[in-house]
């Protein structure tokens, strides 16, 4: 029969200044946020992708939408410009689209790399092309934000030493681990008779 006036079971580990491990070693890091950027980005390169499908096609319609029989019937009274003008709006229009189809295709994939802690410089790359197209005014607040972002998370020492551990053989829930300075280890369940378990 147990005391029920036995002083609880102590675990020091519980209340020491700096966990052990990595997440001791860099103190508050950014490893947490890695996998929350990714996807962000990746949404954001959805949205992109989208954004330069939709101005791609618009782009390959103006000169079709110059050549219809009310545009042509307008441009006879002189309220419309020449012909050359459509195909110069078309050209810019399919210019953007395809600037925002790369980037959007570059996040996606990056987003998805990132998700498993591998391509660092990939990830960098998506966020640095990703500012691009900002001239669309569609993708500008979202895309600077994850400028900033992701040149936080990417630059972080804890960051770049967690995707050097998934490229050296660790596994993403390994390396998370490591870097959580709250694990379950440190908060173990004590045994019967107040042993503390050893950590895992």
């Amino acid at each position: 029969m147990s005391n029920p006036y036995q002083s609880p079971a102590f675990d020091p580990r519980q209340f020491q200044d700096q966990p052990a491990g990595p997440a001791g070693a860099y103190g508050s890091n950014w490893v947490g946020h890695i996998r929350i950027f990714s996807v962000l980005n990746g949404v954001q390169g959805i949205l992109e992708t989208l954004t330069g499908l939709g101005a791609s096609a618009l782009g390959v319609l103006m000169p079709f939408i110059g050549q219809m029989k009310e545009v042509q019937e307008a441009k006879a009274d002189g309220e419309m410009p020449p012909e050359q003008f459509m195909w110069v709006i078309g050209g810019i229009y399919l210019g953007i689209g395809i600037v925002a189809l790369v980037s959007g295709i570059i996040r996606i994939v990056a987003g998805v790399q990132n998700y498993r802690l591998k391509s660092r410089v990939l990830g960098l790359v998506s966020i640095i092309v990703g500012v691009a197209p900002v001239f669309t005014c569609y993708c500008a607040p979202t895309a600077i934000g994850m400028l900033v972002y992701g040149l936080i998370i990417n630059l972080d020492p804890a960051v770049v030493t967690a995707f050097k551990m998934v490229a050296e053989g660790k596994t993403p829930t390994q390396v998370l681990a490591a870097f959580d300075p709250y694990q379950a280890a440190y908060y173990s369940s004590p045994q019967p008779g107040g042993q503390i378990p050893p950590p895992a």
